[in-house]
């Protein structure tokens, strides 16, 4: 059953009518040209079906009611030398004159059915792209819940371990460390008998959130290692990164103020943390770094809790003798940018010192705004070692942590100093270097 149009001026209406009543028209609308284009342009009680009657070679009048009829199937009677130009100017079926009673039942027929079938696969197009667009969301929201942990929102067990898995093994390939934060809420059963089990998983997510946003690299990651026990990964973070990275979270933790009246060590929320760090090496199973910060943790608690314990190297202080040449490992300058070297280490002198200068102010923005472009250029030039330790820099200047910011300052300054004098020893004092200079300790 369908709705039909004839436009006025058919002198063939009755032969159209007949044969719209015979393809099962159940309404038949008869209007004149300009009133049959407001009809197909309306928003609604549009037909499903317009019969049209050229007459001579204005083919813009068909032009303008396909436009108009857009979708809808147009049926046009004509003379039968006009056929192709009207198919072009747009009829959907053209029916020649004289007209045949059983043409004209056939080409209504097609036109309704084809009209048909193209809403129908319209629908199911539509159909099949919200299937579409529901099945993604539900494979997301799964992919998600396999990785996420559902109370607090930060990586699950599994995947947690599945990711650690990953960075080992890209640690033996760069030859990078991997650091790793073993953390543990203190007293937390004591919590949870005295808030209820409804507090105490609200103290998970709060201290969950805070420690996240603790880990500000891309690269970094904290994960729900069990009950009340967190992990954080740190890939290309050595000892000292991690020890940086543990205490900032101890104290993140401890300055969120949650009253914890059952704990034995504060009067508020706080965690215990132990953490290590490692090069992968092929005779080394990832075990021992995990085993190695779990130990750390453990002596943390036998010592009070609220701390961090882990096997940082202590950075040289004021008062101990200097034995800069020491502590760093022998370092080979690509003759390829031998003669950007001397320039990178002398600005690497001077930002350190700028630094020293911004911490007796403590102005960790100026200790960044310096210690990036270092950061960039040492990587470029593979100086790892000057890499590393301005990284350390970095690091605590991002977290705010004057003291660790003051050591790291020191430790960039003691090494480019130990360079820059095997460096002239070894080269004569000129640039740029005709063979690989390795700089011994």
């Amino acid at each position: 059953m369908f709705k039909a149009l004839i436009v006025e001026g058919d002198p063939g209406a009755g032969d159209v009518r007949s044969a719209l009543a015979d393809a099962g028209c159940a309404e038949v609308v008869t209007a004149t040209y300009e009133d049959s284009l407001a009809i197909l342009d309306a928003a609604t009680g549009r037909p499903d079906l317009a019969v049209f009657h050229q007459i001579g070679k204005d083919f813009q009048r068909v032009q303008r009611l396909a436009r108009s009829a857009r979708e809808l199937p147009l049926v046009v009677i004509c003379d039968e030398r006009f056929v192709d130009a009207l198919l072009l100017a747009g009829a959907t079926e053209c029916v020649t004159t004289p007209v045949r009673p059983r043409e004209l039942l056939g080409r209504i027929r097609a036109a309704v059915r084809d009209r048909a079938e193209a809403r129908h696969q319209s629908h199911r197009e539509q159909l099949m792209s919200e299937t579409i667009v529901t099945l993604q969301r539900e494979k997301e929201e799964l992919e998600r819940s396999a990785c996420v942990d559902p109370l607090t929102g930060v990586a699950n067990r599994r995947y947690t371990l599945s990711l650690l898995d990953a960075e080992w093994r890209r640690s033996m390939r760069d030859h990078a460390p991997l650091g790793v934060v073993m953390i543990d809420l203190d007293c937390y059963h004591a919590f949870n008998e005295r808030y209820g089990h409804l507090g105490g998983d609200e103290c998970l997510r709060l201290v969950s959130e805070a420690m996240s946003k603790c880990l500000r690299r891309p690269s970094d990651l904290l994960g729900r290692y069990g009950g009340e026990e967190f992990i954080a990964l740190l890939p290309g973070t050595d000892e000292v990164g991690a020890k940086i990275c543990a205490e900032r979270l101890r104290a993140t933790v401890e300055a969120l103020g949650i009253p914890h009246e059952g704990s034995r060590c504060a009067r508020v929320v706080t965690i215990t943390a132990g953490f290590a760090a490692m090069r992968a090496t092929a005779d080394l199973a990832l075990d021992k770094l995990i085993a190695t910060a779990d130990t750390a943790l453990l002596r943390a608690k036998a010592a009070g809790r609220n701390r961090i314990e882990g096997d940082a190297p202590l950075v040289r202080s004021a008062r101990e003798p200097a034995h800069p040449w020491e502590r760093f490992e022998p370092v080979v300058a690509d003759p390829w940018f031998a003669d950007r070297i001397p320039a990178c280490l002398a600005d690497a002198q001077a930002g350190a010192r700028t630094i020293v200068q911004a911490l007796s102010v403590e102005d960790p923005r100026s200790i960044l705004r310096t210690a990036t472009p270092l950061l960039a250029t040492a990587r470029e030039l593979g100086l790892n070692v000057l890499e590393k330790l301005v990284s350390d820099l970095e690091r605590a200047a991002s977290g705010e942590e004057i003291t660790a910011a003051r050591e790291a300052a020191d430790a960039v300054i003691q090494y480019v100093t130990h360079v820059q004098v095997i460096y002239r020893r070894r080269s004569g004092g000129h640039s740029p270097l005709r063979r690989p200079l390795t700089l011994v300790r």
